[in-house]
Parts: C-alpha cells; sequence; structure tokens
C-alpha cells in the first residue's frame, strides 16, 4: 500500500500507471490515500510506502480484535475488514453476531473511501440488521450502531472514534463502560 496525501483518485492512479505500477484500488480517507498497487516502480512515482500488505497473512499478526480495532482506528478500513472477518468466520453466537456488525461496517466505509457513497449507504444500512450483543466491547456497539444509524454521518470519523474508545475498552481504561466482554 501507497500512501500520497492531497492527490485526487484520477492523478493517484495515473501516477501510479505512470511508474510501471497495476493499480488495485485506491481509497481516500480524511488524513491519507491508499493505493493497492503491484510491481517494481513503487519508488518511481514521489509516494511513500506506507505498509507492505500480504493479504495472505493479514489476519496472522497478534490478537484479531486489538489488530482490527488498531487498524479501524486509523482508517484502514479495508485492512480491518479482512482482519475481523477472518475472526467473525469463526466466532459462533452474540459475539459471532456483533463482529459481523463490525465487518460490514468496514465495508461501508471501504466503499466511501472509494468514492461509492450510494453503495456505503447500502451497506451501512444493511449492517443494522445484523444481530448484535450491544454489550460485547464494553457497550460500545449500542452507541455505535445508533451513531450508523444516523442521517449524513461520516461513517470514517465514527469508526475511527468507536475503535479508540473499544481499544480503550480492552485496555481496561475507563471509558464510561464496563470492560470489554
Amino acid at each position: 500500500m501507497l500512501g500520497c496525501a492531497g492527490a485526487s483518485r484520477d492523478e493517484l492512479r495515473s501516477r501510479a500507471l505512470a511508474a510501471g505500477l497495476r493499480v488495485i484500488d485506491v481509497r481516500l480517507d480524511d488524513d491519507h490515500a491508499e493505493v493497492d498497487v503491484e510491481g517494481e516502480g513503487c519508488a518511481d512515482w514521489g509516494c511513500a510506502v506506507l505498509d507492505v500488505v500480504d493479504v495472505e497473512t493479514i489476519e496472522g499478526a497478534g490478537d484479531p480484535l486489538r489488530r482490527g480495532l488498531e487498524l479501524m482506528s486509523m482508517g484502514r478500513f479495508w485492512e480491518a475488514h479482512e482482519v475481523l472477518e477472518s475472526l467473525w468466520r469463526g466466532t459462533p453466537g452474540p459475539a459471532g453476531g456483533s463482529l459481523g456488525f463490525l465487518v460490514k461496517c468496514c465495508a461501508a466505509a471501504v466503499h466511501a473511501q472509494r468514492g461509492r457513497m450510494e453503495s456505503a449507504r447500502e451497506i451501512a444500512r444493511r449492517s443494522m440488521a445484523a444481530p448484535v450483543d450491544e454489550r460485547y466491547l464494553g457497550g460500545l456497539l449500542a452507541d455505535l450502531r445508533r451513531e450508523c444509524g444516523a442521517p449524513d454521518r461520516d461513517l470514517g470519523r465514527v469508526l475511527r472514534e468507536f475503535a479508540r474508545r473499544a481499544l480503550g475498552a480492552l485496555a481496561g481504561e475507563n471509558s464510561g463502560r464496563p470492560a470489554a466482554n
């Protein structure tokens, strides 16, 4: 993944292609851009390499819930989606439903980063139907569901703030809620 702030989606795509890279995806966030590319010309187009993501091993690093929340807190929703999805698939019951809700929220944020706002709104709307144990993560999911359902909300900002609070709950910090389940 490459990062290059202040450029448009089309400009980033054009610069990467001119450097001989194959562009997989371009996502823009408030404070960064993510360009997924393949090729050897990364140093030739003036954007910093933020991270090299191996999609085959992204789920394997440490505690997947904590890692997914860390990625969410940075606005890296595609990666958070990948990490949390692997956890969701192996978690039964209400906790699994809660993880499914988070995965769908991340998917909606990815579509927003791609500039596909109608798709983002539809995925966010469908995420509200997911069965959620609102006590999961110290009760913070109830707040997230309420905020995600609000019209004209900035989903990326909402998810980043939620992830920061959830990381605090996991660490046992005083978030005004009971500790994470």
